[in-house]
């Protein structure tokens, strides 16, 4: 009960004005307390995440709003985007349930993320100051939570929400690599090194630890897209001519890395077992270990995806509308027997539906070509916007922040976190909100 008496605070301060501290307990609901509050104090029966409080905020916030405020709902260009995937979704769970047959509650756990666009028609209701404000302030969460992050490779102890862990070996130490990273990290770090809302050794010491923690999941394609992030930024900033010339290089070795990984993938004897379990010729496949086929990751994630793709293409509407918002333990799960996967820690068992591996993935099986394409569409837009308005520091931050996000995609689910957007939506409302003469200056550390 103390949850949902925050949630009716939440609304109150939004009523009373002190919008931006309303959204501060939207954004706790929405990354489990900060990634401090376990799901299963969240779970009071009808509600089983903190999500579900932070939708609570959202809905009680919009209904007062559309009521108190004239032309609440007034369409402009990202609305027309919104529109068209809103309804593209509204079909997906009418067919889940009228087809597929599934439960209501199934359907509504699997999508619940997607509801949270609606909060660009509360930002852009909101001051520019009270907006500054709220990304000031989960800035300043998320370095706290990264030397939380930070302490349990020093401590080698569990501090926040806890997740999978295991341990590695770099320069002869043995090291435990945690990878219950902050959900907001990734924009923050780009936030420090661009647009640091602190000043003198108190920005030197957010940036470093921002960038210590972002890159103390050890994980290689995060460093390297962070990296690849860095460089384009760097590009941006040169005069043309020096810039066609620099991202034609990098242009070039990231084509050469892609068509190498790509043509290893296809030669290799996963390849071939996965075209003959796509036609049904299981007697043809070697038996595939999954455990050792992790090893080698993105290889991994290639197959999940490629053995996903080929179920969806069987079926006309498969391909359309997606197998439909199907959650993990929904017993429609028995129609699938998908080879390639994560392992259930309980049953040992291949997971069907859910997958943080990587985004396409996700969104293909679930949502087919055409949801794929809309939501991406919605992103993709953004994308060009904030590139557009790159002399915007928000737009450039944003920018970079996309590029960066579409980069780890292909290695985890990002795309589908609430994170991976809100936090560019602020941006957006303030950049629409910025006389078009006074942006400020973009600059780097």
């Amino acid at each position: 009960m103390g949850f949902l008496a925050l949630v009716i605070i939440a609304i109150v301060l939004y009523i009373l004005n002190y919008k931006h501290f309303a959204f501060v307990f939207f954004f706790f609901f929405l990354t489990s307390g900060f990634n401090l509050v376990p799901e299963e104090l969240t779970d009071i029966g009808f509600i089983s995440k903190g999500s579900d409080f932070a939708f609570f905020i959202l809905s009680g916030i919009i209904i007062i709003d559309s009521f108190c405020i004239r032309k609440y709902w007034n369409p402009d260009r990202l609305t027309g985007y919104l529109l068209v995937f809103g309804s593209f979704l509204i079909l997906c769970i009418f067919y889940s349930k009228w087809t597929v047959g599934l439960g209501w509650s199934e359907i509504i756990r699997t999508c619940r993320y997607q509801f949270f666009w609606l909060a660009y028609f509360v930002f852009r209701n909101m001051e520019k100051a009270q907006l500054e404000k709220l990304l000031q302030f989960l800035f300043d969460v998320t370095v706290v939570l990264s030397v939380l992050f930070l302490l349990q490779i020093v401590l080698d102890v569990t501090i926040l929400n806890e997740t999978v862990n295991y341990r590695f070996g770099i320069f002869g130490m043995i090291l435990p690599r945690y990878y219950n990273q902050p959900d907001m990290i990734q924009f923050f770090t780009l936030m420090a090194i661009y647009h640091n809302p602190h000043k003198g050794w108190l920005k030197v010491c957010t940036t470093v630890l921002l960038v210590l923690a972002l890159l103390g999941a050890f994980h290689r394609s995060l460093f390297g897209m962070f990296l690849i992030t860095l460089m384009l930024a760097y590009a941006l900033k040169l005069p043309q001519l020096q810039k066609i010339r620099f991202l034609s290089v990098l242009a070039f070795v990231l084509i050469c890395g892609i068509s190498f990984t790509g043509i290893h993938f296809m030669r290799s004897r996963t390849f071939m077992d996965l075209q003959h379990i796509a036609s049904g010729n299981f007697a043809e496949a070697e038996d595939i270990d999954v455990e050792d086929f992790q090893k080698s990751t993105f290889t991994f994630r290639i197959a999940l995806l490629y053995e996903r793709n080929q179920y969806i293409m069987k079926q006309p509407q498969t391909m359309l509308l997606g197998v439909g918002l199907i959650p993990e333990d929904s017993n429609k799960t028995k129609m699938f027997d998908f080879k390639i996967g994560l392992l259930d820690e309980i049953t040992e068992e291949v997971i069907q539906t859910e997958t943080g591996d990587i985004s396409y993935a996700n969104l293909i099986f679930k949502l087919g070509y055409i949801g794929t394409a809309l939501y991406l569409s919605l992103l993709i837009y953004l994308t060009v916007f904030f590139y557009k308005k790159r002399d915007n520091i928000y737009g450039m931050l944003s920018f970079l922040f996309l590029i960066f996000s579409f980069g780890v995609s292909f290695f985890s689910g990002n795309l589908l976190l609430p994170a991976t957007y809100l936090l560019p939506l602020i941006s957006y409302v303030i950049i629409q909100k910025t006389d078009s003469h006074s942006y400020p200056e973009y600059k780097s550390l």
